[in-house]
């Protein structure tokens, strides 16, 4: 790993920061644990899940 994704983060944090922003919302696709893991380690807390049905 290269730490792209944290030092990106870490950009997006500051601008809310700068910018009185205090909330920031993400998804990401159910099965992409890459993703799960990596937003846990930044300390995003999970608080919705969205399901649909295709007929």
């Amino acid at each position: 790993m290269k730490g792209y994704g944290k030092k990106l983060m870490n950009e997006v944090y500051d601008i809310a920061k700068k910018n009185d922003i205090d909330l920031i919302e993400l998804d990401y696709w159910f099965g992409n644990n890459d993703a799960k893991e990596f937003y846990k380690k930044q300390h995003f807390k999970r608080y919705r899940e969205f399901a649909f049905r295709q007929l």
